[in-house]
């Protein structure tokens, strides 16, 4: 009975194993384009905040300019 019940559990698990590789093994998911962009200061962004800085009378210096993403113009 044990011989039996062995048997019967390994070839579930083999037969699981082979049912899991299915067809999607030599599946190659298609290449997906993206849009050529590039990183450009945010001058809009900045000169409010510099404004914004200039009415309270703070000194303002970047240090790291704040960047947004642009289509690159080709």
């Amino acid at each position: 009975m044990k011989l039996r019940m062995a048997v019967l559990s390994a070839s579930v698990v083999f037969l699981a194993a082979c049912a899991s590789s299915g067809g999607t093994a030599s599946y190659a998911p298609e290449a997906k384009t993206y849009a050529q962009t590039r990183l450009d200061t945010d001058d809009a962004y900045m000169a409010r905040v510099e404004a914004a800085a200039r009415r309270r009378g703070i000194d303002l210096t970047w240090v790291n300019p704040p960047r947004k993403i642009v289509a690159k113009q080709e």
